[in-house]
């Protein structure tokens, strides 16, 4: 009897552990995402930040998508450059920041995968905040 109680109980904290790692990840207001449907050949890519949020000690000051696609030799033949949202003006500032981008994938049929790409522009918590510029396209 003792085995079994110290079994579910070693299941159940399991279970606790990663359902919260699954729940704090999920509340944070700084994500992207990329959705894409079977048999079609359109990319819905999103990203969003909101700068008064402290993740790891760090501030989102915006965030970018950026889709490549490859030809048959494998060769990038299209590439959106990294799309930012907009800066935020302090890290008080609590706008959700977003951007939306709808990619167009190739016809036809590529063993080279288009590719999702996202990251923010990180400011610690205690650091300078970044001069308000128009974003750049890398």
């Amino acid at each position: 009897m003792k085995k079994i109680i110290g079994v579910a109980s070693t299941l159940l904290f399991v279970i606790v552990l990663t359902c919260s790692i699954f729940v704090s990840a999920a509340i944070t207001p700084n994500y992207a995402t990329n959705n894409h449907e079977d048999m079609s050949i359109y990319y819905y890519g999103y990203v969003q930040c909101q700068p008064s949020y402290v993740e790891a000690g760090k501030h989102a000051a915006r965030g970018y998508i950026r889709y490549r696609r490859y030809n048959l030799l494998g060769e990038i033949n299209a590439d959106t450059g990294r799309l930012w949202t907009e800066y935020g003006q302090s890290p008080r500032d609590s706008r959700i920041l977003s951007r939306n981008h709808t990619f167009t994938d190739s016809i036809v049929p590529n063993p080279y995968k288009t590719e999702f790409f996202y990251d923010f522009e990180w400011v610690p918590d205690n650091g300078s905040w970044p001069f308000s510029q128009p974003p750049v396209i890398e």
